[in-house]
């Protein structure tokens, strides 16, 4: 069995439980540490607690005087013409504004110039530059939320020096306000400005009218779109006039061909006669037979002139057999009537190409036409609002001009009766209570001392691996645990119980 140290007073605040869980053990490993190492938690804890006191104690008092600055966005008129004085202008909250109007505040230029009328001179070893960079540091410039009014913070160790400060600031921002706004003959620079625009707005003007007159083009979009209509249907007819061009070129070409494979006549009788050739050779062969036969009375049958009548008959006899194979006929003939229908289709086709090629160019011509005004109409269009435009800005900087104008008036008038658009609300007072006082900083080494005394105990408990309950055991040999024996030089009350 494992020997358990077990300390009096966590046996008192969390019993042996085996049910308790993993955060019953977590609070009563916690309050063991602490308990068992309570010498140096306590010690720790004064140390830092002496530690953030002393510091509390020893360094310099900082005070913040603030004041408050109204930042009026607009006056109810001050955006009416002349002519309606009883119009009124909402002019919203703009954010903008109060972010300007605070880097005005935080200005170099401001500052230096709140530093000249306090007379405030740089300490030894520092420069004037660097004591302006320090204040801009110390001072602080923040709307308040939800308002347009401005609060300006300064942190110093004095606090009257610090209220003086920030109220000549406030004094030398509001200045700067009134001379950065002022606006004195702007109203006359603005009537200048005016006519120029004025004179220039007419000129565009006329322009305009003077090239819409010229060419006569009353709304070029709808121009443009009718044409773009006709051009479609002008194009869609010269495709349609090429495909009866190029079928008919087809046509012609077949009639073409077929003509070359018929014939151009057919016959149309046929009469058989007697060949008088035939006649004549047999009476030549008659005639050289009587001959043969005389001169056998007087010679041999193998004498000369027999051999030469012999082969004379042979010769009329071998032309009578080929006169005899030769027919004599008389063929008549006429024109063919699909040779005849071929030719007329041929002629026709040839006659409507014709005139679809001479109807091509004038279809061609049209579609050009219509193109070219098409792109004349588009360049006309661009050139016409070119000029609109240049026209409606000129009106626009004209009317532009001309509220700046009644703007510029009514805030000279405003001027005139030393109304302003920055009010000083409140006015910084030396503050009662430091900036950094003793409580925070003690209540700070408190919580840090019990903190920092705890986590020690704890860490070096951590660091012991002993075991110290018996759900550690039990946790550890994953075995229950059926009894403890303290140690009895920890607790010798239970050991003598």
């Amino acid at each position: 069995m494992a020997t358990i140290q077990t300390l009096p007073e966590a046996a008192t605040l969390f019993p042996a439980a085996s049910a308790s869980g993993a955060p019953a053990l977590a609070a009563r490993s916690f309050f063991y540490s602490v308990f068992k190492h309570r010498r140096l938690v306590i010690g720790v804890f004064l140390l830092v607690f002496v530690a953030s006191a002393t510091m509390a104690l020893l360094r310099p008092r900082t005070w913040r005087a603030t004041t408050k600055v109204l930042v009026k966005v607009g006056e109810a008129v001050q955006l009416a013409p002349a002519e309606a004085p009883s119009r009124s202008i909402n002019v919203p909250l703009n954010p903008d504004v109060i972010a300007g109007e605070a880097e005005i505040v935080k200005s170099r230029q401001v500052l230096e110039e709140a530093v000249g009328r306090l007379g405030i001179k740089p300490e030894a070893g520092s420069s004037l530059g660097q004591m302006i960079s320090g204040m801009q540091l110390a001072l602080t410039v923040a709307p308040a939320p939800g308002s347009n009014v401005l609060q300006i913070s300064y942190l110093g160790r004095y606090p009257d020096r610090a209220a003086r400060l920030v109220n000549t600031l406030t004094d030398v921002y509001v200045d700067h306000h009134n001379r950065a706004y002022a606006n004195e003959g702007i109203h006359s620079f603005y009537a200048d400005q005016l006519r120029i625009l004025e004179a220039e707005m007419k000129v565009a003007q006329h322009r305009l009218r003077a090239y819409l007159r010229r060419t006569k083009v009353v709304d070029a979009d709808q121009e443009i779109h009718i044409l773009n209509q006709d051009l479609q249907d002008a194009e869609k007819s010269l495709r349609g006039h090429r495909q009866k061009i190029r079928g008919g070129e087809r046509k012609l070409v077949e009639i073409t061909a077929q003509l070359a494979r018929t014939p151009a006549h057919v016959p149309y009788s046929e009469e058989y006669r007697a060949n008088p050739t035939i006649q004549t050779f047999k009476d030549r062969l008659a005639g050289l037979e009587i001959e043969r036969y005389q001169a056998l009375q007087r010679y041999l049958p193998d004498d000369r002139h027999i051999r030469d009548k012999d082969e004379e008959i042979a010769n009329v006899r071998a032309r009578l057999a080929g006169e005899k194979d030769r027919v004599l006929n008389v063929e008549t003939v006429q024109e063919s009537a699909i040779y005849r229908e071929l030719q007329r289709n041929r002629l026709t086709i040839e006659a409507a190409l014709a005139d679809l090629r001479e109807r091509e160019a004038p279809m061609g011509e049209h579609v050009s036409a219509l193109r070219k005004h098409v792109h004349e109409l588009r360049d006309q269009r661009f050139m016409i609002n070119n000029l609109k435009q240049v026209a409606d800005e000129k009106a626009y900087a004209f009317d532009l001009y001309w509220r700046k104008q009644e703007e510029a008036r009514i805030s000279e008038a405003m001027k005139t009766q030393s109304i302003v658009n920055v009010i000083v609300v409140e006015r910084a007072t030396p503050p009662l209570e430091p900036e950094n006082g003793l409580l925070l900083p003690l209540l700070l080494g408190l919580a840090s001392g019990l903190l920092v005394g705890a986590g020690m105990a704890i860490a070096v408990e951590y660091l012991n691996r002993r075991l110290r309950f018996e759900e550690e055991v039990e946790h550890y040999l994953e075995l229950p645990v059926l009894a403890v024996v303290p140690e009895l030089h920890t607790a010798p009350d239970i050991a003598h119980g």
